[in-house]
């Protein structure tokens, strides 16, 4: 008897020792692959590889019964993928992949930061529904000179026939996360039908925004301001409204305030940078930093 528990308790020992070796396999957390390498693969990966990736990197693509539900299914089928170097981050590195699947009706942002003798790793990837209209992408340095912020027109946050809405969004990189930092309509419609057989047209409302920068006060927490320039159109009668967004460093936000348009002069576009030979820094059709 006493033989038997020996070897019992020496199996045990000799699992507990060869568990440490370093042969043996152990869960890895996930390091990303460089912005180049998961380019490439989300363009020409076979499906099982883009199928892991979009897991990895949490590309999903949004429920088909409903648009409150959690989205488990990765997005594998990509019509365009583009690298778009930037700096998110004062002394960083980084790349921001924008992914553009139809199958999926969405537009994938996917950043990557690399600290200075550091590997590449995986930021976030932010999903923008793209099922009517593809959102437009940009860069601008509004709060640090040389640190941009990641601008979004026209993201479709609203479409049901009678009603529809495009947002205007900053995101920054607040720390070691994609934050937006604004949030605002650009564009709205809703419509009602006819109420009785005498009214011969419908009822609309109609809001459109437009976008421009203002140079902030000396002393101030950010190098820009933005004014947003709001036409509203209620039926027949239009009025327009101005607002101006000023960024709140302790909330790490931009702020809204009403606005006398009279006075408002914006300031001219941020010069552009020399082209450098990084790949794909732009595309042709972008628009240039400055939001309109």
């Amino acid at each position: 008897m006493r033989s038997w528990l020996l070897t019992v308790l020496s199996l045990a020992l000799c699992g507990t020792v060869l568990a440490d070796f370093p042969f043996k396999k152990k869960p890895q957390e996930f390091v990303t692959r460089k912005p180049n390498e998961v380019a490439q693969t989300l363009r020409n990966g076979t499906p099982v590889q883009r199928n892991d990736l979009a897991l990895e990197l949490g590309m999903f693509a949004p429920s088909p019964t409903s648009s409150a539900a959690k989205p488990n299914s990765p997005c594998v089928d990509f019509n365009h993928v583009e690298e778009r170097p930037v700096t998110l981050r004062a002394g960083a590195e980084n790349v921001m992949l924008l992914a553009d699947s139809t199958a999926c009706g969405s537009s994938y942002i996917v950043v990557f930061d690399k600290a200075p003798k550091s590997e590449w790793r995986h930021v976030q990837s932010v999903r923008l529904s793209s099922r009517t209209q593809r959102p437009e992408i940009s860069f601008a340095e509004l709060v640090q000179p040389g640190v941009s912020e990641i601008l979004v027109h026209h993201e479709t946050t609203r479409d049901s026939g009678s009603v529809s809405q495009q947002d205007f969004v900053v995101l920054k990189m607040v720390r070691d996360r994609i934050e937006v930092v604004l949030d605002t309509t650009e564009r709205s419609q809703i419509t009602l039908t006819n109420r009785s057989a005498d009214e011969t047209d419908n009822l609309q409302q109609t809001r459109a925004s437009t976008f421009s920068l203002l140079k902030a006060p000396p002393n101030s927490a950010a190098v820009y301001r933005l004014l947003q320039k709001e036409v509203i159109t209620d039926y027949k009668s239009t009025i327009t409204l101005f607002t101006v967004w000023t960024w709140d460093p302790e909330l790490e936000r931009f702020r809204p305030a009403p606005f006398d348009g009279g006075d408002a002069r914006p300031a001219p576009p941020p010069a552009k940078k020399p082209a450098t030979n990084t790949p794909a820094a732009t595309k042709p059709g972008d628009k240039p930093a400055k939001p309109e």
